[in-house]
């Protein structure tokens, strides 16, 4: 069971940045969430950055503590 915090975070995302985050806590590149989700490289990044705002973090080792505690 994840830890409220980490549901609370989650719900500030939409469905296609938590399959981003996700892809992001598996530690998959840019390009490989690209492939695996269909998308172009330069859309990743996008979704990242609009993750990171929301959650109020800079890299990705800071949305990696956030969400996993």
């Amino acid at each position: 069971m994840q830890a409220p915090d980490t549901l609370n975070n989650m719900n500030k995302l939409s469905p296609r940045e938590k399959d981003v985050a996700i892809c992001i806590i598996e530690g998959l590149s840019t390009s490989l969430i690209a492939e695996k989700l269909g998308l172009k490289s330069n859309t990743i990044s996008t979704i990242k950055n609009r993750i990171f705002i929301k959650l109020g973090v800079d890299s990705e080792v800071g949305l990696y503590k956030i969400l996993m505690g």
